[in-house]
Protein backbone atom coordinates (compact mmCIF):
# COMPACT_ATOMS: atom_id res chain seq x y z
CA UNK A 1 0.00 0.00 0.00
CA UNK A 2 1.51 3.47 -1.07
CA UNK A 3 2.45 5.66 1.84
CA UNK A 4 1.44 9.62 1.50
CA UNK A 5 3.11 11.60 4.36
CA UNK A 6 0.53 14.76 5.50
CA UNK A 7 1.78 17.35 8.25
CA UNK A 8 -0.72 18.48 10.71
CA UNK A 9 -0.43 20.46 13.81
CA UNK A 10 0.16 18.83 17.39
CA UNK A 11 -2.90 19.28 18.57
CA UNK A 12 -5.05 17.78 15.76
CA UNK A 13 -2.76 14.53 15.91
CA UNK A 14 -3.65 14.59 19.27
CA UNK A 15 -7.34 14.94 18.31
CA UNK A 16 -7.16 12.14 15.98
CA UNK A 17 -5.40 9.72 18.26
CA UNK A 18 -8.31 10.68 20.52
CA UNK A 19 -10.86 9.75 18.34
CA UNK A 20 -9.33 7.15 16.90
CA UNK A 21 -9.89 5.26 19.73
CA UNK A 22 -12.36 6.30 20.77
CA UNK A 23 -14.06 5.34 17.22
CA UNK A 24 -12.49 1.71 18.11
CA UNK A 25 -9.83 1.60 15.36
CA UNK A 26 -7.25 -0.66 15.17
CA UNK A 27 -4.92 2.32 14.67
CA UNK A 28 -4.34 5.74 13.28
CA UNK A 29 -4.19 5.05 10.32
CA UNK A 30 -7.80 3.16 9.75
CA UNK A 31 -8.94 5.85 10.60
CA UNK A 32 -7.78 8.59 8.23
CA UNK A 33 -8.44 6.00 6.04
CA UNK A 34 -11.87 5.90 6.59
CA UNK A 35 -11.99 10.04 7.26
CA UNK A 36 -10.27 9.92 3.44
CA UNK A 37 -12.88 7.66 2.36
CA UNK A 38 -15.83 9.72 3.59
CA UNK A 39 -14.35 12.82 1.68
CA UNK A 40 -14.05 11.00 -1.81
CA UNK A 41 -17.93 10.01 -1.43
CA UNK A 42 -19.17 13.01 -0.14
CA UNK A 43 -16.64 14.96 -3.17
CA UNK A 44 -17.74 12.64 -5.84
CA UNK A 45 -21.08 11.26 -4.71
CA UNK A 46 -19.33 7.66 -5.28
CA UNK A 47 -18.12 4.80 -3.12
CA UNK A 48 -14.57 3.47 -3.09
CA UNK A 49 -16.10 0.52 -5.25
CA UNK A 50 -17.92 2.35 -7.09
CA UNK A 51 -15.21 4.85 -8.07
CA UNK A 52 -12.88 1.72 -8.96
CA UNK A 53 -15.49 0.94 -11.57
CA UNK A 54 -15.34 3.93 -13.27
CA UNK A 55 -11.90 4.26 -13.17
CA UNK A 56 -11.69 0.69 -14.91
CA UNK A 57 -14.24 2.03 -17.55
CA UNK A 58 -12.25 4.91 -18.47
CA UNK A 59 -9.44 3.34 -18.94
CA UNK A 60 -10.68 1.00 -21.12
CA UNK A 61 -11.92 3.82 -23.00
CA UNK A 62 -9.17 5.79 -23.40
CA UNK A 63 -8.18 4.18 -26.50
CA UNK A 64 -11.71 4.86 -28.14
CA UNK A 65 -13.75 7.85 -29.00
CA UNK A 66 -15.93 8.12 -25.64
CA UNK A 67 -12.38 10.08 -24.31
CA UNK A 68 -12.59 12.42 -22.64
CA UNK A 69 -15.73 12.40 -20.51
CA UNK A 70 -15.84 13.09 -17.19
CA UNK A 71 -16.24 10.93 -13.87
CA UNK A 72 -19.38 12.16 -13.68
CA UNK A 73 -20.78 11.30 -16.80
CA UNK A 74 -19.22 7.96 -16.82
CA UNK A 75 -20.96 7.14 -13.31
CA UNK A 76 -24.59 8.49 -15.21
CA UNK A 77 -23.65 6.11 -17.74
CA UNK A 78 -23.77 3.53 -15.47
CA UNK A 79 -25.99 4.42 -13.75
CA UNK A 80 -24.72 5.34 -10.81
CA UNK A 81 -25.82 8.48 -9.22
CA UNK A 82 -22.90 10.98 -8.11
Amino acid sequence: MPTISVNVPEKMRDRIDELAEEKMYSNTSEYIRAALRRQINQDTGLTPEEEQIVAERLEKMDEREEKGKTLSQVAEELGIES
